[in-house]
């Protein structure tokens, strides 16, 4: 199983090298871009979600209506 991850990881990375048009260079630029777009993002939904749900205080769970345990679904 770690073997499939690591292949997904390198066909990834091979996609971003061939959206750069080959150039490593660039696919690296493009993915820190990224990674700072994401730090971003975590920042405003940080910002965003309750102290409350932050600090876990989110134990109660939903009951999710699935048709998995019925006759007809």
């Amino acid at each position: 199983m770690h073997a499939e991850k690591l292949s997904d990881q390198d066909d990834d990375l091979d996609a971003v090298i061939v959206s750069c048009d080959g150039d490593a260079r660039a696919a690296v630029r493009a993915l820190i871009g990224q990674v700072a777009y994401l730090e971003r993002e975590i920042q405003c939904f940080r910002v965003a979600v309750s102290s409350g749900f932050g600090r876990q205080w989110h134990h109660k769970r939903w009951e999710v209506e699935t048709d998995a345990g019925s006759e007809d679904g």
